[in-house]
């Protein structure tokens, strides 16, 4: 006789399979032969390697032949632009991030909400608020002290003007009483912010766990707090921003599939549903959270709509009080 485990088991299994099939099935026949997604960033990063793997699984869903395309510069207008230009049939995807709109309140020459349809997040990731192994700081109190003792003194690396870790700082500025007056020094990347920083020649910023770990084995840096809503789970002795005495602190950028706004509704519905179960795969969730990502799904392709709707006029705030400009 087969025990009431076992048969809710092969029940729970057997209607997972079906839906699988399902899905599948559906989009085979709904969705174009090929897919393209165009990423705004450079080919062998983690979020370029995170997006193939996400590919594979869409591919696997849906029955078509998914490739990866990067499209690199002008602060990801290109590749906007690019998939903009492109047909209205949902063949063309786009990897959005949340330094996107960044872009827009910067430059004005990107508009998210009209030239796009948001489908849904596929992950975030908070990063690591990180010193040289030289650095007399132990923790996130006595730099964010010393800051405030010697105003302009300490050097904050970035990935850039307007960066997401330029505007981390900023935000954590924001919410020190009395504020935070430091040298900001951008870069090229985020990755050459962290190599200034491991040569001395920068005092603190932020860094994407998965790129920071191994130097935090090494002993090279020291971390001192992290972005996120809660801990790490590759840093679990390392506390939150919040955590380390700055209330109400998260930042943990973010990254997106969307389509041009000429694709039809019921197109953005299946995309939706295609991309959603290829992020919950095994596959793309155990790249993301070995990574120090955490995964995210929008409830609907309305929902992140809104979202990225007040997320833009906070933005917008932001770097006008900031007086950023595109160069």
């Amino acid at each position: 006789m087969t025990h009431p485990q076992q048969r809710r088991h092969f029940l729970q299994t057997a209607v997972a399979l079906s839906a699988s099939s399902w899905l599948s099935g559906l989009h085979a026949q709904s969705l174009p032969s090929t897919l393209r997604i165009v990423v705004p960033l450079p080919a062998g990063g983690g979020v370029d390697v995170a997006v193939r793997i996400l590919a594979e699984q869409m591919a696997k869903i849906t029955g078509s032949n998914v490739v990866v395309e990067n499209k690199v510069g002008a602060a990801g207008l290109i590749a906007a632009q690019y998939v903009n230009a492109g047909p209205g049939d949902g063949s063309v995807l786009f990897y959005g991030h949340a330094g996107l709109l960044t872009v827009q309140a910067m430059s004005g020459r990107l508009n998210l909400l009209k030239d796009f349809k948001p489908i849904t997040k596929v992950s975030a990731s908070a990063h690591v608020l990180a010193v040289p192994a030289s650095s007399p700081f132990k923790t996130q109190a006595e730099l964010i002290a010393a800051i405030q003792a010697k105003p302009g003194k300490y050097n904050l690396g970035s990935g850039g003007n307007g960066s997401p870790t330029h505007l981390m700082a900023e935000r954590l500025s924001d919410l020190v009483p009395g504020g935070l007056k430091f040298t900001h020094i951008p870069f090229k990347g985020s990755i050459d912010a962290m190599v200034a920083m491991l040569t001395g020649d920068i005092d603190f910023s932020f860094v994407l766990p998965g790129v920071i770990v191994e130097h935090l084995k090494t002993g090279k840096l020291r971390a001192l707090s992290t972005t996120g809503a809660t801990r790490l789970a590759a840093l679990p002795q390392i506390p939150t921003v919040a955590e380390a005495g700055v209330p109400g602190f998260r930042d943990e950028p973010w990254g997106a599939i969307l389509v041009s706004s000429k694709v039809p509704d019921a197109t953005v519905a299946r995309l939706f549903d295609a991309v959603k179960a290829s992020a919950q795969s095994p596959e793309f969730s155990g790249y993301v959270l070995k990574t120090g990502g955490t995964l995210e799904n929008s409830k609907s392709p309305e929902a992140l709509t809104q979202e990225l709707r007040q997320a833009l006029e906070s933005e917008k705030v932001l770097v006008q009080r900031l007086g950023l400009k595109s160069e």
